[in-house]
């Protein structure tokens, strides 16, 4: 009973942390709309992506820019879904969930919002990837991965969690140095990505449920690997 009311109240702060990150974005967009923020955005831009450092470190950015969201998560959730025992396999799931509704809400997001890309308006901006042609608020790339560090820290391993985390941070942090996005725009994504994550990892029953309507031989795939 305990363990119950506990899951319960657990539950409860999850969704209720979800929803104050939403409340927040919804003020920061508000903000951002009104240029508020556009002077702090562009000092802080360009202090990043105008800071000149060796090549091998661009190099490095442009891969985490334009592959430590798909290849990464993408990858990590085809690992632990097929070579991991439940926990890794909910976890898996879980992302799945959370990633499949933040693709849908940052399109929609982007869509509403009419700020252009720093290289649109900005002169002098170190463009290290391909231009994007939809809206610079929220970044999706941090939106995704943001998201994604909330399930790991809620549902994996804590050092496994941490390695994420860093990942994620180096994703958004690359997508100012490549000159594709604001500062705010990256706290946009976080703020959604995670509110959203929050508010998916509070429906743990309805996770657990859907789970166990998995075929038993998928359920109990990769069982082994973890036991070694």
């Amino acid at each position: 009973m305990g363990e119950q009311r506990s899951g319960v109240v657990d539950s409860r702060r999850l969704l209720f942390s979800g929803i104050i990150l939403l409340a927040l974005y919804l003020i920061l967009d508000l903000v951002v709309e009104a240029g508020l923020s556009q002077t702090f955005d562009v000092n802080v831009f360009f202090a990043v992506n105008s800071t000149i450092l060796p090549a091998w470190v661009d190099s490095v950015m442009v891969l985490f820019s334009l592959y430590g969201r798909e290849a990464v998560w993408g990858g990590l959730i085809v690992v632990l879904f097929f070579l991991g025992g439940e926990r890794e396999k909910k976890a898996a799931m879980t992302m799945g969930l959370v990633f499949l509704l933040l693709i849908g809400v940052g399109h929609v997001a982007k869509g509403l919002d009419s700020r252009l890309r720093p290289y649109d308006v900005l002169e002098g901006v170190r463009l290290l990837v391909p231009g994007e042609s939809d809206a610079s608020f929220p970044s999706g790339h941090t939106l995704i991965v943001a998201g994604g560090a909330v399930v790991a820290w809620l549902r994996l391993k804590r050092g496994l969690a941490a390695l994420l985390t860093v990942e994620a941070k180096l994703v958004a942090l690359s997508r100012v140095y490549v000159g594709v996005h604001y500062p705010t725009d990256l706290v946009g994504g976080a703020l959604l990505g995670a509110g959203l994550a929050l508010i998916i990892c509070s429906q743990s029953r309805l996770i657990d449920s859907i789970y166990e309507k998995l075929p038993h031989s998928i359920r109990e795939s990769g069982r082994h690997l973890t036991a070694c």
